[in-house]
């Protein structure tokens, strides 16, 4: 699978967020001030600010893209992305005082590594770095674009590769030991591998989409905790443990139907579940996320659910009912829930 995760900032507050990623030091939810009027994070992003996600399994490339609007001018250069294999810092792009980017071996720029291109304060751009850690790099292997157009180029025989494994499987948004910017803005997250014949490359500017229950689907074999209608219990902007569905038995299933998607034009390229969820007592319990797309139904990873109530994501790259790119429409007819694994 080449898409990995995806995040939009808007269905979480500020105490949530290492609810769905690893770590966080420094950063808040801006509720409002995202692309759109959304979600973003926010923080002074470099040195004293960042979240990090940890992936399920490490990759040798990856293509990770952002958007960012700096809130302030920038003194000492900045971490915007950097990849790790499992604590150790491998490579990464940073934000130079003048505002231009640079791509980074453990902190040391790489030959042909920086932009002549440079961005505004207070102004929304789509960065993207595409990468493979390795000894001696590629042609083409290495890569910053800003708003789709090609801005590094880092020349070929290059060294991305910083600990003994030429891999990562750590990719956080700021951090490292450089300066920050205060009141900047991050939106429409995305990470991917290379693997796959599709999502293995730039997406370009994206935009994520977050969608909540609104009708109950037809699964509904969980068991709510007041009243009898299932999605009224798991709409909620941001999670809580206050109302919910709960069912002990195995197989049984929970569909929500789910608001439409905003009229669009280009390619949806994945589908992310999020289900906040917890086991309330003693010994092993999985949930999986699940999908019933027509007359198709798909299961995601079956994952060991916590005490701790945190988010549970699967991502379906294609339409498990016709295996291709999912249509608008297709989105907004199928149903997506949570079933009880083991």
């Amino acid at each position: 699978m080449a898409l990995l995760f995806l995040d939009g900032f808007d269905h979480y507050a500020t105490a949530d967020v290492t609810k769905k990623w690893t770590s966080q030091s420094n950063t808040t939810i801006d509720a409002s001030n995202g692309r759109r009027s959304g979600g973003a994070l926010a923080g002074n992003i470099g040195a004293s600010s960042n979240v990090i996600k940890t992936l399920s399994s490490a990759s040798a490339s990856f293509v990770v893209g952002a958007a960012i609007k700096l809130g302030a001018a920038v003194t000492l250069a900045i971490d915007l992305f950097r990849l790790f294999d499992a604590g150790t810092l491998q490579c990464g792009v940073k934000i130079n005082p003048d505002l231009t980017l640079s791509v980074h071996r453990n902190n040391t720029v790489l030959t042909s590594g920086t932009s002549v291109t440079s961005l505004s304060v207070g102004t929304w751009a789509y960065i993207e770095f595409k990468v493979t850690i390795a000894d001696s790099i590629g042609a083409g292997s290495c890569k910053v674009r800003i708003n789709g157009v090609d801005v590094i180029t880092v020349a070929t025989s290059q060294d991305t590769k910083n600990s003994s494994n030429a891999s990562a499987n750590q990719v956080s948004i700021g951090g490292g030991s450089g300066g920050g910017a205060a009141g900047t803005l991050i939106d429409d997250f995305y990470i991917c591998d290379q693997s796959g014949g599709s999502n293995n490359d730039f997406l370009g500017d994206c935009r994520i989409d977050t969608l909540f229950p609104n009708a109950d689907g037809s699964n509904s074999d969980f068991t709510p905790s007041t009243g009898s209608t299932h999605y009224t219990l798991v709409d909620e902007a941001t999670p809580n443990t206050s109302d919910y569905v709960e069912s002990s038995t195995v197989s049984h299933k929970d569909t929500w139907a789910f608001q439409n998607l905003s009229a669009i034009t280009g390619t949806i390229y994945g589908v992310q579940v999020c289900s906040a969820a917890l086991k309330d007592d003693a010994g092993a319990r999985s949930i999986a996320n699940t999908v019933k797309s027509s007359a198709t139904n798909a299961d995601g990873a079956t994952q060991a659910l916590s005490t701790s109530q945190v988010y549970y994501m699967d991502v379906w790259a294609t339409d498990p009912n016709t295996a291709a790119a999912w249509t608008e429409s297709a989105v907004n007819s199928a149903e997506f829930g949570v079933k009880v694994a083991a």
